[in-house]
């Protein structure tokens, strides 16, 4: 009877215990996206984007503006997100960050430090998309800018992004923890989007901007920022990201132009693409054979070809892996001299390959000196699986 009264007490205290850790969401406040700029009067500016949960869905919206912006000087980054309340009247949650945008500055001058703060912040996941924000704009601006995509500016831009990403293959899928990963590896240098915000910021923040067809205020993925020892040392064009994530293995789905005949052009549609690499050093210089294989289809021809007549395909195909082959050697080229720069992650190959022989860079750390030097073979295959809906032009006749 004792053990019976025991358990009963246990559970009623239990029951009268409470919701001691409970969180209201009413006095939460959603970050969806964070920007850090250089401080006027501090080392950081930093500006968060709180969403508004009853102004993103149909059946609550009230017409207002869908998010807060909110900026906050000061030293360091892991202060600041703690000071937020100076103008934010609910806690911040951070774990649906969606964008980390940084300033051009910023990451030209190398002041990337506080990416340590949201690398071990355990509120932070480290799943949400790293971007460079071009000159002429301050990354928090780009926090401010709604559109009819996405009420919230983060959440377009991060859909923005992933969609690039999938079906151009012009936007690298690099987020926090692969940004870590390879800023600190011997054989690689990081590679991040970079963005820039056409038109006025102030005129962005506007509902109006909203319902517009051709908004006053956009922002566009426009390349691709390169990254040496945690400084910005140049960009690459969105065509070359394309050749990067090749040598990569990344392509998921892209198109490919070029001539066909004279000043006519053909598209390939890619829907397949797999590349494998072999490394080897050979008499203190590294060797590279890139070997790209894709299938796709004719997705639009200029010129007259008879494709009954297999030969056909054979030269389309021929003339598509010239181009590749010669662009994708010219980026590689460019990385090494302009850039001074493996964002290819050979390095992390040959490591993988023969350890043996890139021992000595790792040490050294010297193997951006190696990959300048280095041999590269590149073979590309272009395979054409079939013309569309159509064999042959529709006005062929012509």
């Amino acid at each position: 009877m004792r053990i019976i009264k025991i358990i009963i007490i246990v559970h009623i205290a239990i029951l009268l215990s409470g919701c001691w850790d409970r969180i209201e969401l009413a006095r939460q406040s959603i970050v969806t996206g964070m920007a850090v700029d250089k401080g006027k009067n501090s080392k950081y500016r930093l500006t968060v984007e709180t969403t508004e949960a009853r102004e993103m869905t149909p059946k609550t919206t009230s017409g207002n503006a869908p998010s807060n912006v909110y900026s906050i000087e000061g030293d360091t980054i892991a202060e600041l997100t703690t000071k937020l309340n100076r103008g934010i009247a609910t806690h911040p949650i951070y774990s649906h960050m969606y964008i980390l945008a940084i300033s051009e500055e910023i990451a030209e001058e190398g002041l990337i430090e506080f990416l340590d703060f949201v690398d071990r912040n355990r509120e932070m996941r480290d799943d949400f998309n790293i971007v460079v924000v071009k000159n002429g704009s301050n990354a928090g601006d780009i926090l401010q800018v709604i559109n009819m995509y996405k009420k919230s500016a983060s959440l377009k831009l991060a859909r923005q992004l992933d969609t690039m990403e999938k079906d151009y293959g012009a936007a690298p899928d690099l987020k926090l923890n692969d940004f870590v990963r390879v800023y600190n590896a011997k054989g690689q240098s990081p590679a991040l989007p970079a963005v820039r915000l056409i038109g006025s910021a102030k005129k962005g923040g506007n509902v109006e901007n909203l319902k517009s067809e051709a908004p006053d205020t956009k922002v566009d993925v426009e390349s691709l920022a390169v990254f040496k020892q945690g400084k910005l040392v140049g960009y690459a064009s969105l065509q070359e990201v394309r050749y990067l994530l090749f040598v990569q293995n990344k392509i998921k789905t892209t198109t490919l132009s070029t001539n066909c005949k004279d000043n006519k052009k053909f598209t390939y549609e890619i829907t397949h693409s797999k590349t494998g690499v072999t490394a080897k050093e050979k008499n203190n210089v590294p060797h590279f054979h890139i070997k790209i294989r894709t299938e796709g289809y004719l997705d639009g021809i200029e010129c007259l070809e008879n494709f009954t007549d297999i030969r056909s395909s054979e030269m389309l195909e021929k003339k598509l892996n010239s181009m590749m082959e010669k662009n994708i050697k010219a980026f590689i080229q460019k990385a090494s001299t302009d850039f001074k720069a493996d964002i290819f992650g050979l390095g992390e190959i040959l490591r993988d390959q023969d350890y043996k022989q890139f021992k000595k860079y790792e040490t050294d750390n010297t193997w951006d000196e190696a990959f300048a030097k280095s041999k590269i073979d590149i073979s590309f295959h272009a395979e054409i699986k079939r013309g569309g809906l159509r064999t042959n032009r529709f006005n062929e006749s012509r």
